[in-house]
C-alpha cells in the first residue's frame, strides 16, 4: 500500500534518454493532485573523484549547452547498457581525461532530485591514476587539470564549481579526508 495513491499515469515524452509522465495522486486526506509530473531516467549515472598520489582531484572542464557555459566538473556519466558501474567509471574515466585508475572505490550514492526524479548517481574514487596516450573526447570537454583540495574548496566557495553531481562528490570527499 503507497502513502500516496497513484490514480492514472500518462506517459507525456519518452527517449532513449528521459521520459516524462503525469500522476493523478490521492493524498491520504483525501485530496487529489491531477498533475503530479515525473522524470525517469533509464540509465545509472556515475561520478568520479579522480585523485593522484600527491592528493589533487582530476577535474574536466566541461561545456554545458543549456547553461553555455564551460564548467569545472568530476568526469562522469551514464552507464552504458550491459555494462556495470566499475566498467562505466574506468570508460568515463579514459574517454574524459585519458587516465586510467588502479583502484576504484564506491563513496556514495545519492538522489539529485528526489522529489519529481528518479535518477541516481553513483560517486567513486579513482586512486592509482595513469596518464595514457588517448585522445580525449573533445566535444564536450575542453581541458582538464588537477586541482588541490584547498583549491576545490575555493571553487565551491565561489561558485565555479556548481553542479550536484561534483558538489555532493567532493564535499563527501572533502569531509572524509577532514579538510
Amino acid at each position: 500500500m503507497s502513502y500516496w495513491k497513484q490514480l492514472d499515469r500518462k506517459t507525456l515524452w519518452r527517449s532513449d534518454w528521459l521520459s516524462i509522465t503525469l500522476d493523478k495522486i490521492e493524498l491520504p486526506d483525501g485530496r487529489v493532485i491531477d498533475n503530479f509530473e515525473l522524470m525517469h531516467y533509464p540509465h545509472d549515472t556515475v561520478g568520479i573523484v579522480a585523485v593522484n598520489e600527491k592528493g589533487d582531484v582530476l577535474m574536466v572542464r566541461a561545456y554545458r549547452y543549456l547553461h553555455e557555459s564551460f564548467d569545472w566538473e568530476i568526469p562522469g556519466g551514464i552507464v552504458e547498457k550491459d555494462e556495470n558501474h566499475v566498467e562505466a567509471v574506468r570508460r568515463e574515466l579514459m574517454e574524459e581525461t585519458g587516465h586510467t585508475a588502479e583502484i576504484i572505490t564506491p563513496m556514495i550514492d545519492f538522489y539529485p532530485h528526489k522529489a519529481t526524479c528518479d535518477q541516481i548517481y553513483y560517486l567513486y574514487l579513482a586512486e592509482g591514476l595513469k596518464k595514457t596516450e588517448s585522445e580525449i573526447q573533445k566535444v564536450e570537454i575542453s581541458e582538464t587539470g588537477f586541482h588541490s583540495l584547498s583549491t576545490i574548496r575555493s571553487m565551491i566557495d565561489d561558485g565555479r564549481i556548481n553542479e550536484s553531481l561534483s558538489l555532493v562528490a567532493l564535499l563527501r570527499y572533502l569531509l572524509k579526508k577532514g579538510k
